[in-house]
This record gives structure tokens, sequence and C-alpha cells, in this order.
């Protein structure tokens, strides 16, 4: 394939990594990169894709293939570029069941699974890196990892990243748990020039996510020390069936009801693009799920495609980009044991009886989300670590205030036409009065807006639209500031 990454063999998995691509000369064009993908295939005058841009202010990501970008894809969810018909080969969606296994039955035959699928990522590499938190998800992977080790199925080096603030519980657990294992440990602090600088390079994967999420993944996808990454992104989703932290059965519908929650479009704008994005988002359903399936499993399999995909492996490919990047829970074989059990034993049931069989005990190191041992009903914490490994929040509101009014270019956005310039006026006057130091729903609108404004200058993108002002756009306008502030005082009296 053209530019296509040789390392990328993991189509048939439900997490690999997804190229943009384009077609040139009637040739695909593959990169992950997407200023190396805008640049060989000559686009001259880019055209926004509008309805990626609803989708991200709904979503903060883009459902199905498309990019901020008429004509330039990601490559499909679960296919293959078949060159001799010039089109995708897709492979079958995991099937769902309700399998009852015990707990205990169902982890050994669980880490079995994911032991396999850990060397047949590593092959004849010898320098492995692994992305590490004090969290559940990556300490499964350490601890599977450190067992290959252990019976000699793999005698490289591991390098363990680990980034955040120096007094989150984050980096002091991954930092024990590396030296239980005798690896090298590397930990990058998290700060605001960081943050900073990752505005800039997240225009490398077409803005199509938030500047935070990038974290410090660019200094990982740099250093020389690792041949390869591993990552266990996928292991509350997939493991425990969390989505965004709702449980999967609870999960709602990848489209909202109301697409246009804090009136920022043009009402009249979202109402045209509204069935196209339904139809987007459950369109495996028919073209290509061959399996009946319950709501809830069919709703699995598009957060999977659309959140899973378009947020964490998005985010994640900066770190492709550099070197092999793989993650954990995502062979077929893995997903098929996962979605075949019932959905009882997906929780944190399941990681309960996985964490003893691990090596060096460490089951006994607390759990970064509770600062106790995994599972534990105690009320006393392990320590004064803070749960939070970075203060995005403050940051973007206090320390790179000053950038964003640089950057964020209201006049461009307006003259695109698609957006509500009294709604956007009023977000932004109130978006730096909350004192959370977490991210808020508006730090996530502000920091992406950003963003989207320096794409549109950096590629010179066009679009002008003729959508006038209805109704419930003047009614927004009166609206919006009143859900802000009612919004901005529930958030600091959480905090």
């Amino acid at each position: 394939m053209a530019n296509w990454p040789n390392w990328i063999t993991t189509q048939d998995h439900i997490g690999s990594q997804y190229p943009f691509y384009t077609n040139h000369n009637k040739k695909p064009l593959f990169d992950l990169n997407f200023t190396n993908i805008i640049t060989e295939a000559k686009i001259s005058a880019p055209t926004l894709e509008v309805q990626s841009v609803i989708e991200i202010l709904m979503r903060s990501y883009i459902i199905g293939d498309k990019t901020l970008i008429k004509g330039i894809k990601r490559t499909p969810w679960l296919a293959d570029f078949n060159y001799e018909s010039n089109d995708w080969n897709y492979f079958d969606i995991p099937p769902h069941s309700n399998k009852v296994l015990s707990p205990q039955e169902a982890a050994k035959v669980f880490i079995e699974l994911l032991y396999e699928e850990i060397l047949s990522f590593i092959g004849s590499n010898k320098k492995v890196g692994i992305l590490l938190s004090g969290g559940m998800d990556s300490r499964i992977l350490a601890g599977i990892l450190r067992k290959t080790q252990i019976n000699k199925d793999f005698n490289g080096e591991v390098i363990a990243y680990n980034w955040g603030i120096a007094k989150s519980r984050d980096v002091w657990y991954a930092k024990n748990i590396a030296e239980k294992f005798n690896w090298n440990y590397k930990y990058y602090p998290l700060d605001p020039d960081v943050l900073r600088t990752n505005f800039y390079l997240v225009q490398k994967v077409g803005a199509e996510t938030m500047p935070y999420n990038l974290h410090a993944m660019d200094a990982v996808a740099k250093d020389k020390a690792s041949d390869i990454v591993l990552a266990g992104s996928y292991g509350d989703t997939l493991g425990r069936a969390e989505y965004n932290g709702t449980p999967l059965k609870k999960a709602p519908p990848i489209v909202f009801e109301n697409t246009n929650k804090l009136g920022l479009l043009k009402e009249q704008l979202v109402a045209d693009y509204n069935e196209n994005i339904k139809r987007d988002s459950i369109s495996y359903r028919k073209l290509i799920d061959k399996y009946t399936r319950e709501e809830f499993q069919y709703r699995e399999t598009e957060y999977q495609r659309h959140h899973s995909r378009r947020y964490l492996s998005t985010a994640m490919s900066i770190i492709g980009m550099e070197k092999p990047l793989y993650q954990l829970f995502t062979s077929p074989k893995v997903v098929k044991f996962l979605w075949g059990l019932d959905l009882s034993l997906r929780s944190d049931t399941l990681y309960k009886f996985m964490l003893p069989l691990l090596p060096e005990e460490i089951n006994e190191i607390p759990w970064a989300r509770t600062g106790k041992k995994f599972g534990s009903k105690s009320n006393k914490v392990a320590d004064k670590g803070v749960p939070a490994s970075h203060e995005y929040g403050t940051w973007l509101r206090n320390d790179l205030q000053s950038f964003i009014n640089e950057q964020l270019d209201f006049n461009l956005l307006v003259n695109l036409g698609i957006f509500n310039e009294k709604s956007l006026e009023e977000i932004y006057k109130v978006w730096p009065k909350t004192n959370v130091p977490g991210i808020t729903k508006l730090d996530t609108i502000v920091s992406w807006l950003t963003v989207f404004s320096m794409f549109i200058k950096k590629y010179n993108v066009k679009y002008q639209s003729n959508y006038k002002d209805v109704f419930k756009d003047k009614i927004n306008t009166f609206v919006v500031p009143t859900k802000m502030q009612a919004y901005l005082i529930l958030k600091n009296i959480k905090q």
C-alpha cells in the first residue's frame, strides 16, 4: 500500500490504528500524519466537511470515516484494502453471547489469551515500551508482560512510560510497579508548556481530538529506547464494559437527542445533517454486521467503531507515526471471548480474580482512582497522592488563556456561516469563570475551537454557507448564557 505503515497488520483487531487516506491519480494514499496526506494529495483548496464539526462539538469525536476535509477519510473499522477491486474487504464483527463461567475460570482464560496477544505484538522486538499508569488496565498489561519475561518467552528489555503531575497517584503507583519488575522507568511531567505544544501537535491528527488528549505522547514517540509501544487503553470498554464511565447497559446512543445542546451551531444546519449523523452512527448494523444482537450489544459495537476508534486511537496516532503501537484487549480471539461472556462477568469482578494471578503482588499496590487496594471496601486511603494526573482545566483557563486569546479567531469562525455568533461569544465569556482543576465541557469546547481555528489557517480550509438565523437561534442566544451560568454554579459547588 502506498505509504501504508508496514507495522499495521492488525486490521482485523477491534483496536487497530487507522491511517488517513485519499485517492491521488486513482491510487490510494495512506498516512497516519494528516499533514503528509494533504500535502501529497496536492489538495490546493481544502473544503470543510461540516458534518464532522457538528459531531465533534456533540461528541468530541467524528462519527464514521469522515475527517474535517472533504475527500480525506480514515480507513474503515475492521477492514482491509483490496487493490484488485479498489475497495475494502470487511472482517466479521465478533458475536455477542452470554456464556456463564466462574470468575476464577474466566480470569484464567482471559490471562492466557492476553499472554498470547502480547507475544504476537512483540514478535522479534527486543525493546518493548509500555504506557503505564496507576490504573487497572495498564496494570493488567504490565503483569502479563512481566509473566512473559519470567517464563522466558520474552527475553528483551521493558521501558515503562509514565506521565502526569509529580504528586499524582498515577505517577507514584506506576513507578512502584516498574521498580517491582526492575524495568527502566521514564517519567514525563505534564504542565502548561506541554499542553500548549499539543495545540500544534494535534494538527498532525487532523484536529480531530482535544489537545489535552495527547498528554506526553510525543515524548514517548520520540524516545529511542523502545522499538514498539504497548497500551491498555481498551481495558475499560472491553474488559469491564464501561463506556465513558457508564456501564454498557446504561450507555446512551452515540447520537444525542439534542445534537446542538449549547446552541453553538446554526439550528437549520444541524437539522439538515441530523439524519445523516444518525444513519452513519448505526450503518454497520445493516451493511456489515451479520449477527443479531440486543440493542445494548449493537450499541457496544458502535462505541468501539466510533468512540474508541475516533477518540482513543486518534490521539494514539501521535505515537504510531514514529513507532509501532499496539492495543491490548483488542485481538479477534480476545474480543470474541469477552463479548461471549455473560455481561455480569465483564466488571471489576473479572479484574479482582485476575490481579492475584499476576507477578510480584502488584494487586497490593493501590488503585489510582481510589487510593485503595482494588476491590477494597475500606474507607482508608493508602496515601496523600492526588487522584488526577493533570490540571488541564486550570492550565487552560489561567496559564494558557492569553495563548487561546491569540489563536481562537472568532471572525474566522463566524465567517464560515455555521456558528451562532452570540452563543460563541457567551460561552467564551463564561468559560474562564469555573474553578474546577479538571476538564469541563466548556474547556473541551474552547480548546477544540482554538485547535479548529489553527487548523483552518494552517491548511487554508474553505467553506461558506448560506444558513440564516431561524427563531431557535435567537432563542439560543438568550437561553445559552443561563444554561452556562447554571452549569458553572453546579461545577463550582461540586468542587
